[in-house]
């Protein structure tokens, strides 16, 4: 049991001459532009906008103000105009609270944890206003003003986080942290054990240190600060411990242009990597507080990209533990072609090896396959692989087949093979996918009046009660193998089952496409996208044996060369099938931009060599 809050006691001093130039220009600019900011959102922005701009008045109070060091506006009271807004954005949310005591506003209908996400900074705000005014001597400090409208939102608003619910893995997390915040707020015994309810689920963290949704956006504005502020607040070092192994492992997974990898994601995310800017003020406060050189070379690394709410979302948990700004340590080297880095998480089914040239990501931990559908909150990214440089690349890289609208590729988790001769990793992914052929019904199965239950069969639905039915199954397996080292990625499919078209999708970031000569195996189609196709015809169209066919072309860049060739049972239709689940609503998860189709079939093993160097001429 933790202890009882303490009614008020002197914050420490936040130090912040370790945030870089750029960092405290961005605090600067927040404590200039927050009173139009917060005429702006009274008139178009929602509850949690609201709530931070009284998070950041009581933030900024104090940091804009010249005492400590940052010029503010030539006013009277500089405090004066933070005041007045955080009091307009409490009126205002107190106009937006349902009977209920929640927010309107938002994707989902009086939602507790929803307004959790508010409350944590109302909570907050609460906690520090009272710190503060402990420490003023004679006069009532100006936040003093903002107690009592924020006594009266949070007051209404907790009846709602005490008995309401959530709907996805995280909200757990926020709703417990707010709860948490107002009994150190309140002194509400209540919310306390409400908040400890919430944790007796455990959190859910896999054992390779991602959130079971596996999200880093999620990671960065829920679950990480959640149970940061629930371990500081309740005592509880394993939430404290929790948060620390996932924000290092967000770490591991950001690369040198501060981007995270996302492909594992559950969530929204899943489609492109994550701007780590989001990340930053975690990546640096575990650095400064553990003494880390991978967060820290993570925090280097999404500096530039964080935000004034970022840095200010770094000083609000400098309040609470000031280590959060405490220097950080020498930060870890970049990968090299001698000594790579390899990330293989397997709860995720994804493995990341960086050897600073280029870099490599396979994936095979898709939900897809396990629930027959793909569906919001579940892992449906039909990318197996992507492979890049330093200003070009596959970002990604799929295989589409035409087998009974079932998809793209989707295999298992990457298994780590016995390295080859040069000693590359290799990695193998397998994927069994079947369709059935059903016969009639058993005699006791028939109904005479023709009225069978209506089933989904994991491709579509109708009233034939297929789960009694008899079925012959179809069947296509691929085994994908990957090999992998600093500049290279081999990967090599084999089939079995029935001959059906495939065709590899390649979305390309930089550089142009071209191929050496007047290669006529390169082509567009009708939307635009590149066709690497033999069958076309052309100098570097070779037949081999068998049937088979390979084709090469490039792309290039000022300074990277990316050298692509196929080889396997080229030509034929080029296309990209999402699959039912998708098709049958006229929609597609194509990725856009700059693409390359190779078609083939299963009637050969398929081959993909692909190769960057510096050398950029065609």
């Amino acid at each position: 049991m933790p202890a009882s809050p303490p009614p008020g006691s002197a914050p420490p001093a936040v130090e912040r001459a370790g945030l870089p130039a750029a960092h405290t220009e961005l605090l600067v600019g927040a404590a200039r532009d927050l009173p139009e900011r917060s005429r702006s959102v009274l008139v178009r922005g929602g509850h949690r906008a609201l709530g931070r701009v009284v998070r950041d008045a009581v933030l900024l109070s104090p940091t804009g103000h010249p005492d400590h060091g940052v010029p503010a506006a030539p006013l009277v009271d500089p405090m004066a105009p933070l005041v007045d807004a955080a009091a307009s954005a409490l009126d205002r949310l107190r106009e937006l609270q349902n009977p209920s005591g929640t927010f309107r506003g938002g994707d989902n209908v009086d939602s507790p944890p929803d307004s959790a996400f508010t409350v944590n900074d109302l909570a907050w705000a609460r906690v520090e206003i009272a710190r503060r005014s402990v420490d003023s001597s004679t006069t009532a400090h100006p936040l003093s003003a903002l107690q009592e409208p924020l006594d009266l939102v949070l007051g209404a608003v907790t009846p709602a986080l005490l008995h309401g619910g959530v709907h996805t893995p995280n909200h757990r997390w926020e709703i417990a942290s707010a709860l948490a915040r107002l009994w150190e707020a309140q002194a509400d015994g209540a919310a306390l054990e409400r908040a400890e309810q919430w944790l007796a689920e455990g959190v859910d963290l896999q054992t390779d240190g991602l959130f079971s949704e596996r999200s880093a956006n999620y990671a960065a504005h829920v679950s990480v600060p959640a149970l940061l502020a629930l371990g500081r607040i309740l005592e509880r070092p394993d939430l404290t411990r929790a948060a620390d192994r996932a924000t290092r492992v967000q770490a591991e997974l950001t690369d040198a242009h501060g981007l995270v990898e996302t492909l594992a994601s559950s969530r929204q995310d899943q489609f492109a990597p994550f701007d780590g800017g989001a990340m930053h003020p975690w990546f640096r406060a575990h650095a400064a507080r553990a003494g880390d050189p991978l967060t820290a070379r993570a925090a280097v690394r999404t500096a530039s990209r964080a935000g004034a709410d970022d840095v200010l979302t770094l000083l609000a948990l400098a309040a609470d533990d000031p280590s959060a700004l405490a220097p950080l340590p020498p930060a870890a080297p970049a990968p090299t072609p001698e000594s790579p880095e390899v990330v293989e998480l397997g709860d995720s089914a994804l493995a990341r090896v960086d050897h600073g040239v280029s870099s490599t990501v396979l994936f095979g931990g898709t939900d897809t396959a396990a629930l027959g559908r793909v569906t919001s909150g579940s892992s449906s990214q039909s990318t197996v692989a992507r492979f890049l440089g330093t200003t070009l690349g596959i970002r990604e890289l799929r295989l589409s087949r035409d087998f009974f609208s079932l998809g793209p590729l989707r295999p298992g988790p990457p298994r780590r093979l016995a390295d080859d001769a040069e000693k590359r990793h290799r990695y193998s992914l397998q994927e069994r996918i079947a369709a059935e052929y059903f016969h009639p019904l058993r005699a006791p199965d028939l109904d005479p009046a023709g009225d069978y239950a209506l089933e989904f069969n994991g491709r579509f639905a109708a009233a034939m009660d297929f789960s009694h039915r008899p079925a012959d199954l179809v069947s296509l397996s691929t085994s994908m193998t990957a090999s992998l080292g600093p500049g290279s990625l081999d990967l090599h499919w084999e089939f079995e089952g029935p001959r059906t078209p495939i065709c590899l999708l390649l979305a390309l970031d930089g550089g142009d496409v071209v191929t050496d000569g007047d290669d006529a195996s390169l082509y567009r189609d009708e939307r635009g996208r590149h066709v690497l196709d033999p069958r076309a015809g052309g100098a570097a169209a070779t037949s081999l044996e068998d049937g088979r066919a390979q084709a090469a072309c490039q792309l290039v860049s000022a300074g990277e060369r990316l050298d692509i060739s196929a080889q396997g049972a080229l030509g034929g239709r080029a296309f990209y099938d999402p699959g039912e689940a998708y098709s049958f609503l006229g929609a597609s998860d194509e990725p856009s931009g700059k693409v390359l189709l190779i078609p083939a079939s299963t009637g050969a093993p398929l081959s993909l060599r692909l190769r960057i160097s510096t050398d950029s001429r065609p």
